[in-house]
């Protein structure tokens, strides 16, 4: 470029000295605007040799829209792949178990091919959706280079994970494996057991589309204060928020999804090593599931395989943290909330008060009935230690509201009332202070009569 140095150096990005400026090139082919370009110049496009595009604002909103619902649309299809796979992998097995077919059967190969036919597309939608996710990451940002949008090595990690978790299935044929028993027999076990039961964690998919489809990721209010506040609007943000609105519906969900998938898994365990075990029947896995899940364990019915031995202990893992949550809900739901303890503190002042007032009567009371017994002679015995009794029960009721008053209105003291009282000291000082000028300014009026009176009478004074 004419009228400028280029200072190139290794391990530095180009650095160019014009109009005493310098401007820093990402890329040289499109920092650098051509002379015949649009705006005549010969000029860069920008200070920091970004081209034009993301310097509109208008661009830059239209194109995040853009990716949003592209990445909505890509979930969908991420979904429904997964989904429809899934529901093929349940019909080949319990096609396979109720005797229907055999693995090697033309029936069982062909739905098995429909199910490696919904993985590719799966994998294919993955890598869209995170592809989708990087531009997104730019539009944000304001980035021409993918690999500033990617965080190597836990990204590359995080798509590999995911593409694994989804690429497994069972695969068309029959591959059998010398399995292990808890009663020390060794038998030959078809993988497809475990293949399908692992294919149950595609299953996270759901809340990938809850996530997308929810209100607080469609409306754009959400969108902007989670950018601006560094707030990531993702599935652990809206599990939080459906926890915290229906919590309920939320754990009966994840209680009856834990039931049957741990329970289907229980029996598929059972059911291809030993066809004929109790566990093995899909009810029984069920009490087993409830029983584990529960964290009782009464000991009629165990898993007879390592498979179904994993299963039980991560059955009885979300049996512990799901209780942990109940707990938390039931704990937020039974709390009075606060107009409620205003109610209840209120009330409970109030009956207090009475009897503390009715306990200071009885005081006075039984005090007058000791003295008039003083008064008419009455020695000591059983009527006067009687009375006398009940004046000390008297006394201590009325020492015992009047402490329970003043505990329940230190525990009904909390931030907002002690914000109030801040704010209300602070209007007071206000109004002192105010009051305080005002004040000092009628002194300074009557030290300036006064003044003007001194001098007046010190001309009259000097005329005599």
């Amino acid at each position: 470029m004419s009228g400028s140095t280029v200072i190139e150096d290794p391990g530095i990005p180009l650095v160019s000295k014009s109009n005493g400026k310098y401007n820093r090139y990402m890329d040289t082919q499109d920092s650098v605007s051509s002379p015949d370009s649009s705006s005549g110049t010969g000029n860069m496009s920008s200070t920091f040799g970004v081209t034009n595009k993301f310097e509109n604002i208008g661009y830059k909103l239209a194109r995040r829209k853009q990716l949003i619902n592209r990445r909505r649309v890509v979930v969908n299809v991420e979904f429904t792949f997964a989904l429809l796979g899934i529901l093929l992998m349940l019909l080949e097995t319990e096609l396979y178990i109720g005797g229907v077919v055999t693995k090697t059967d033309a029936g069982s190969i062909i739905i098995k091919c429909g199910i490696s036919i919904t993985t590719v597309g799966l994998l294919i939608a993955v890598m869209c959706y995170h592809a989708t996710g990087i531009q997104l990451l730019m539009t944000d940002n304001s980035w021409e280079d993918w690999r500033l949008a990617t965080d190597f090595p836990w990204t590359h990690l995080k798509i590999l994970s995911e593409l694994v978790v989804c690429s497994i299935h069972p695969i068309p044929g029959d591959i059998k494996v010398p399995a292990y028993g808890v009663d020390g027999q060794t038998r030959m076990v078809s993988l497809d057991a475990i293949f399908s039961i692992l294919m149950l964690s595609r299953l996270y998919i759901i809340g990938k589309f809850t996530v997308v489809h929810h209100r607080l990721l469609t409306d754009t209010s959400t969108q902007s204060l989670g950018a601006l506040n560094k707030v990531k609007i993702n599935t652990t943000f809206v599990f939080k928020a459906l926890m915290s609105t229906i919590p309920g519906s939320m754990l009966i969900s994840i209680m009856l999804g834990i039931l049957f998938i741990d329970s289907w898994a229980i029996r598929t365990c059972e059911v291809f090593y030993n066809p004929g075990s109790p566990e093995s029947s899909y009810l029984n896995s069920m009490w087993l599931t409830a029983i584990t899940f529960l964290t009782i364990g009464y000991g009629d019915i165990y898993p007879s395989t390592y498979c179904g031995r994993f299963v039980s202990v991560i059955t009885g893992l979300m049996g512990v943290g799901t209780t942990a949550l109940l707990v938390a809900v039931l704990a937020q739901k039974l709390e009075q909330s606060r107009p409620e303890k205003y109610v209840h503190n209120f009330v409970s002042r109030s009956q207090l008060d009475k009897v503390r007032k009715n306990a200071a009567s009885d005081v006075i009371k039984y005090a007058l009935t000791l003295w008039r017994m003083k008064r008419q002679g009455v020695g000591a015995g059983s009527k006067r230690t009687r009375v006398y009794g009940k004046l000390l029960q008297s006394i201590y009721k009325m020492r015992e509201a009047k402490n329970e008053k003043i505990s329940i209105g230190e525990s009904s003291v909390g931030i907002i009332e002690v914000s109030k009282s801040v704010i209300d000291v602070y209007e007071i000082v206000e109004q002192i202070q105010g009051e305080q000028t005002v004040l000092q300014g009628k002194v300074i009026d009557m030290e300036e009569k006064i003044r003007g009176i001194d001098e007046k009478l010190d001309v009259l004074l000097a005329r005599r």
